[in-house]
């Protein structure tokens, strides 16, 4: 445990790169407990379709702001390409004296050269109840495996991958037409103020640390395009809904019809039918599965329709 300090203030430097860290972000800078002395997140790169390089959403909102936004391309100072860069790095983070560094969704593993330099610890914002799902894609691991609930595990960091001890817990039940969406949601609108209260409780010792069980630990890798495939013939309506609620934000669920990608843009379902029907898959003979109120699909390049529709128009 840390020893007792308790400033006007502590600084912290954020890390995150993801959407679901401006919200976090903006409460830390809300609260006149914590000075946000940088800012940290990923290089710009290549994305959407013309893969024109842009900004990812935390540089694109905190450039303009008083805060030192930080893009280092490697944090590693054994990098062949960039160790004068990481080096850099580290004297820039070390001048700046923070109490916390603050991870939320970075998308780099951070050297344990960098870990070492706050006051106190090295915090990590992990989206799930640790130490379920360390790893990737702990939000929609939850869907996949048809957890009945989530939440998030506020952590000290260490070199490993979320192995070290917690500091505290907030949990909340999954509703069954909720998805990632909703999740992600969720945690922007409750969880950026346990964020800040927690981390001053840490600071003023008022929050113990415990470690994790190991022999219960599960893992989560990061997601691939391929992972949103379905068979909508074959896969059951239950492996079908899982994929939908975690992947709905990418990569999306779809299934391959003549060379084309057929997208599920909504699938809604009623529950006690779902119950019913849950293991026949979701075309059945040329008819949907009866516990479809809405699905939505959409074939590359052309507009979004009815499933029923599109059975009619491409399928007989």
């Amino acid at each position: 445990m840390h020893k007792i300090y308790d400033p006007a203030k502590y600084n912290v430097v954020f890390f995150s790169s993801a959407p679901i860290g401006v919200l976090f972000l903006e409460k830390l800078q809300e609260d006149k407990r914590f000075d946000i002395t940088g800012v940290v997140t990923m290089p710009d790169a290549p994305a959407g379709r013309g893969m024109k390089i842009q900004e990812n959403v935390i540089k694109k909102k905190w450039k303009n702001m008083q805060y030192d936004v930080m893009t280092p391309n490697s944090l590693r100072l054994d990098s062949k390409k960039y160790s004068d860069e990481a080096e850099n790095f580290q004297q820039r983070l070390s001048e700046k004296k923070p109490d916390f560094l603050v991870v939320i969704a970075y998308g780099k593993i951070i050297p344990q050269h960098i870990l070492d330099i706050p006051r106190f610890w090295p915090i990590n914002v992990h989206g799930s109840i640790l130490p379920k799902y360390r790893g990737a894609s702990p939000i929609q691991s939850v869907f996949l495996n048809n957890d009945k609930e989530t939440g998030i595990t506020i952590m000290k960091m260490d070199a490993g991958l979320d192995t070290w001890d917690m500091i505290d817990i907030t949990k909340f039940p999954l509703k069954f037409d909720w998805t990632a969406k909703d999740v992600i949601r969720k945690m922007q609108e409750n969880w950026p103020q346990f964020l800040v209260d927690t981390l001053r409780n840490y600071g003023k010792w008022l929050l113990g640390e415990v470690k994790q069980n190991d022999t219960q630990a599960t893992h989560c890798g990061k997601i691939e395009k391929k992972d949103g495939l379905i068979d909508p013939y074959t896969d059951s309506i239950e492996s079908i809904y899982q994929k939908y609620r975690a992947y709905i934000l990418w990569p999306k669920i779809y299934f391959m019809h003549k060379d084309k990608r057929v997208i599920i843009e909504q699938l809604i379902l009623d529950e006690k039918l779902y119950q019913a029907h849950i293991n026949r898959s979701l075309i059945i003979d040329n008819a949907i599965n009866p516990a479809v109120i809405s699905c939505q699909v959409k074939v590359e390049w052309k507009k979004s329709t009815v499933l029923k529709e599109f059975i009619s128009n491409y399928m007989r």
